[in-house]
């Protein structure tokens, strides 16, 4: 049995701000990543890095729907999960948007990897909402020691 993390926020500025600041790796650069190899575009390999943390992430970017939909897979935890973000509007000038991850085995270390996504998850998406709304950084500060949970 398997199950998924889901995590969703409303940010008040419209669709297509919030999908810019996800899919362009500048902009990513002031809420999530160091870097990128680059855009998150449909049939790409994506390399993100978390200098911060000592981290690189490798992506394969499935599918990208303008405004709507990013799916990528990755090893990053171990097994190849997939990451579903979806974003919806709500109202003229805020969008809602809900990440999903899947699927993480019903077992002790499923669970532990799955709490940890969630925290993850939760984190970017605060970031993101500072970071569009706000033009605050949320990483600032950040560093390995804080992360290790």
């Amino acid at each position: 049995m398997d199950f998924d993390v889901n995590v969703r926020e409303r940010i008040l500025r419209p669709v297509k701000e919030v999908f810019d600041a996800v899919v362009d790796p500048e902009k990513m650069s002031d809420y999530f990543i160091s870097a990128a190899s680059g855009p998150m575009k449909a049939g790409t390999k994506v390399i993100w890095e978390f200098a911060d943390v000592g981290a690189k992430v490798s992506i394969d970017v499935l599918e990208v729907e303008d405004n709507r939909k990013i799916v990528w897979e990755s090893s990053a935890l171990g097994p190849r999960m997939r990451t579903t973000i979806q974003f919806a509007p709500d109202g003229p000038d805020a969008t809602v948007v809900t990440i999903t991850e899947s699927k993480f085995p019903l077992t002790e270390e499923g669970v532990k990897r799955a709490l940890g996504q969630n925290a993850g998850w939760t984190y970017t998406l605060c970031g993101l909402k500072a970071y569009v709304q706000f033009g605050i950084n949320l990483r600032t500060g950040l560093n390995k020691r804080l992360t290790d949970v």
